[in-house]
């Protein structure tokens, strides 16, 4: 089966449900309309867009997420399936939070994240001495973020900074909302493999959060740092308007499909969207063990940037079709 995330842009667009279809329709064209079971998620990036029940009640029992935005594009919430209990084993041990065994995890997760930063540098021939730094006994993760987003910035040819919270660059707005886009993947695996997303290995909960999703998406923060550096390189001039931001996550959708993470252990690869649910069901497998009083993180897959290549050459912007079906409706 082919997943599909869903992209829905236009004003007053309608999402329903007609025999085992998902259909977009609109007000002044003709509807678009694909197979429920590929769907993945949607993404909402039009505040006048509106659901039949029947469409979202079908959408959430078969697992898909629905991301919600603004009219400018900023994330707002999702819309998700509700938490269940798959294996008593991992539901239990998650809930005891053997603070050790988090730390391994955590650990492990967060120097992926961190060599996955230095790899996209590496990338674009950047000299730097992250390396140095993630190798230190008592590593600082925030002295290598530092360094990194000094490089970065550097190399898509902008003076900006890392903004999280209310960003007003474009830029910082572009990573916000493909970091979104890759939580909502994160969050579906969670709650398929039967995970508590408001039970995290690191970060801590807090009104409206879902610590585990912050957590697990860490190491995937680099590949949306490097599409994005792909992204503005083939830009002619400064992206800063909606049809920018429009044309970003085309790009998005489709490097998701197109861009493919070595998997050393099969001797297989797998497309970015994949390699979440692969990721997370590891997490949930080291959960498990722990109720063989297994204490280690052997059987956690994490992917590594350095392992990742295109499916085809390139994935140029000037190749994605406005109505591309599969990834995006318009």
């Amino acid at each position: 089966m082919t997943y599909h995330i869903i992209t829905v842009f236009n004003t007053g667009a309608r999402l329903s449900c007609d025999r085992g279809f998902l259909v977009c329709q609109y007000p002044d064209r003709e509807s678009n309309r694909i197979a429920l079971a590929d769907v993945r998620g949607i993404i909402i990036a039009n505040p006048a867009v509106s659901f039949s029940n029947e469409s979202l009640a079908r959408l959430l029992a078969q697992d898909s997420i629905i991301l919600h935005c603004d009219r400018h594009f900023k994330p707002i919430g999702w819309t998700v399936p509700l938490e269940r209990v798959i294996r008593r084993e991992v539901f239990g041990n998650q809930i005891l939070q053997d603070l050790g065994h988090s730390r391994l995890l955590w650990q492990s997760v967060c120097r992926q994240k961190m060599l996955n930063q230095a790899a996209v540098l590496d990338d674009f021939g950047i000299e730097h001495s992250l390396y140095r730094l993630i190798d230190k006994p008592l590593v600082s993760e925030a002295n290598v973020s530092r360094q990194y987003w000094g490089h970065y910035f550097k190399s898509i040819g902008h003076k900006q900074k890392r903004e999280r919270k209310g960003a007003e660059s474009f830029e910082n707005k572009a990573l916000n909302y493909g970091y979104a886009v890759i939580n909502t993947l994160v969050h579906r695996a969670i709650l398929i493999h039967g995970l508590l997303p408001s039970l995290g290995i690191h970060h801590e909960y807090r009104y409206r959060s879902y610590p585990l999703v912050y957590d697990l998406m860490e190491p995937f923060r680099a590949f949306i740092d490097l599409f994005l550096a792909k992204w503005c390189a083939s830009r002619k001039v400064v992206p800063n308007t909606d049809d920018d931001f429009r044309d970003w996550v085309q790009y998005l959708m489709q490097a998701l499909r197109h861009c493919r993470v070595k998997h050393p252990e099969d001797k297989h690869s797998h497309k970015l969207m994949d390699a979440v649910d692969i990721q997370v069901r590891s997490v949930a497998t080291c959960f498990e063990n722990r109720f063989f009083n297994i204490k280690d993180t052997s059987s956690l897959w994490l992917p590594k940037l350095i392992h990742h290549y295109w499916q085809e050459l390139s994935v140029d912007i000037s190749d994605i079709e406005e109505d591309d079906e599969t990834n995006i409706a318009v």
